[in-house]
């Protein structure tokens, strides 16, 4: 099924603030990767002629073959784990347009080269195939690639969360130029995590560790974002005389703490186990409750569009009445895998509705209590019904 440019995007708008359930929404239990073609060659040496605009499909089976340099050895630790997960590589175009020849005397200016192709485009044409969004360049182009992703993700947190692998060992001293970069923008969202360890990506480890398996709603969605054990990397600490990596010290984590970045701890249980500490993203919002607010949100667009389309649907008590009952269906699997508790609906009768106009917002609709192993923040939801206009 096409979700762009269908009813269920254009016509029914039913944003809320949290949850889960299977099949539709296949995206957020899959992860992006966005890569320059400047290094396609680099990072997919087997797959012929890699193209700019092209969106390759990996999985546990093929990725050995078709990745190679670091897109691979990042994607070791994320498919030894999410063995049924699907990882999107989406190739954009990093050439810097040549500029125009002066004109001649008495001709007209020559046109700027145009870039097709750009991280832009290629976002807005890929961004609904997986929530879980990473970018992937070399060292001089990699800052540049984040904070660009990051404003395309947060115009669009419906569809993407942007994920960060940091290795820099400046951000210890609040002084990564990365996190310096990000933090002059405003109105962005993004989740940092932090390892010394250049061969790897420790978000995308943890997230391999995230969708590894289905939890009660058939999906993985809703699964831990941090504080889960797993054993493809090791802690976020310096190298002792062995070449092992060591946990960071208590200053060092409240340093990282205080900058929002989460960080790997070894489980201390005898195994090769580590954590990731740090469920947040930069602006403080939870980063498990999110994606549950963003699969949820387009499960309630789907349904409704399948539900409105049946025809013999009036702007009617009866037709309001099974809207809720759709929220409820979908809210419903959450609170049996027991993430989401107290569930109230607090959406007022069809009467008190506005008589009038396509879109009816009622603020504060619902309201549940999210929650992991460690933590409960009560969300809110706002529930928008937008009548079909054509």
């Amino acid at each position: 099924m096409s979700f762009q440019g269908s009813i269920a995007q254009e016509n029914v708008n039913f944003p809320i603030e949290s949850v889960i359930e299977p099949l539709a929404g296949e995206q957020y239990s899959r992860a992006m990767v966005y890569i320059p073609i400047s290094q396609a060659a680099e990072y997919l040496s087997g797959y012929d002629n890699p193209q700019t605009g092209a969106l390759i499909e990996l999985n546990s089976s093929n990725y050995g073959t078709i990745t190679s340099g670091d897109l691979k050895s990042q994607l070791v630790p994320f498919f030894t784990k999410a063995q049924a997960a699907s990882v999107g590589i989406a190739i954009y175009n990093d050439a810097q347009p040549e500029p125009p020849a002066e004109p001649e005397e008495g001709q007209d200016p020559v046109e700027p080269e145009v870039i097709t192709n750009t991280l832009s485009d290629v976002y807005q044409a890929t961004k609904y195939y997986a929530y879980f969004k990473f970018g992937l360049a070399n060292s001089d182009a990699f800052n540049a690639l984040q904070v660009e992703l990051a404003q395309l993700c947060a115009a669009d947190t419906l569809y993407s969360a942007l994920w960060i692998g940091i290795s820099d060992i400046n951000v210890l001293t609040k002084t990564s130029a990365l996190v310096n970069q990000l933090n002059e923008q405003t109105g962005l969202r993004y989740r940092l995590i932090y390892n010394p360890d250049t061969t790897i990506n420790a978000a995308l480890a943890q997230l391999g560790e995230t969708l590894a398996s289905a939890n009660q709603t058939g999906t993985p969605v809703g699964n831990d974002v941090d504080f889960i054990a797993f054993n493809t990397i090791g802690a976020s600490g310096s190298l002792d005389a062995d070449g092992n990596r060591q946990n960071l010290s208590a200053t060092d984590k409240a340093t990282l703490d205080e900058q929002k970045i989460g960080y790997v701890t070894w489980v201390g249980d005898g195994t090769s186990n580590v954590v990731v500490e740090g469920s947040l993203y930069n602006n403080g919002d939870s980063v498990g409750a999110e994606w549950i607010k963003a699969y949820i949100t387009y499960m309630c667009k789907v349904k409704t569009a399948n539900f409105i389309t049946q025809g013999g649907k009036f702007r009617n008590n009866s037709t309001y009445q099974a809207i809720l009952t759709i929220l409820r269906s979908v809210v419903n699997g959450f609170l049996q895998f027991g993430r989401l508790a107290n569930f109230v609906v607090s959406a007022p009768p069809f009467s008190d509705l506005p008589k009038t106009g396509d879109t009816i917002v009622i603020n504060n609709a619902w309201k549940a209590d999210y929650i992991d192993q460690v933590r409960s923040v009560t969300v809110y939801g706002t529930l928008y019904i937008q009548q079909p206009s054509k």
